[in-house]
């Protein structure tokens, strides 16, 4: 399928594309090219917030779920899974009564009407790779290899602890949205 290379609506528009897969096999990338009138994270708010209010089409629940910000983002990816256990509304109803939700984050419904004025095309296409060059195992000589002392992990090389990793204080925000209300009354 050939590469589309302008939007259908008028106007200035942006673009970018998202990887859906990739096969080294067969040397083939599958992309969607999304136009639109805003930035990718308008695109990715417009998704989240039309997502909450209204249904994906298929096209786009494919870009939502592959565009990396939602796996990165502790409350989009703990809504995508409070969904399947509590519903849209009580997800909609919980979002709107949390004192702590970033601002620039929508989710009532007259920021939705809003963001429908937003126009976005997904056009998903496939393109070649290049060829990788085949290895052969052919080492000229044993000088190209690389050491060859056998130097292990020595004890005296400091430890470097990312405290981080070790932190408990993580907010779940799936845990938040899937509690129950009663459950938080009687304790």
């Amino acid at each position: 399928m050939p590469r589309p290379w302008f939007p259908k609506f008028r106007g200035r528009f942006k673009s970018f594309s998202v990887s859906i897969s990739t096969n080294r096999e067969q040397g083939t990338d599958s992309r969607l090219l999304v136009y639109s009138q805003g930035s990718r994270a308008v695109v990715l708010r417009y998704l989240w917030i039309k997502y909450l209010w209204d249904e994906l089409s298929k096209d786009e629940m494919k870009l939502f779920l592959s565009m990396s910000e939602v796996i990165n983002s502790d409350i989009i990816y703990g809504a995508l899974r409070a969904t399947l256990k509590i519903g849209k509304d009580l997800l909609r109803q919980r979002l709107q009564n949390c004192p702590f939700l970033p601002q620039d984050l929508p989710y009532t419904i007259r920021q939705y009407h809003g963001y429908k004025r937003i126009d976005v095309e997904i056009h998903e296409f496939t393109r070649s790779l290049p060829k990788v060059p085949k290895y052969s195992g052919y080492v000229r000589s044993s000088s190209r290899v690389g050491s060859k002392s056998s130097r292990g992990a020595s004890f005296l090389d400091p430890l470097d602890i990312n405290e981080d990793d070790y932190a408990d204080n993580k907010f779940d925000w799936y845990i938040y949205l899937t509690v129950d209300d009663r459950f938080l009354l009687s304790q």
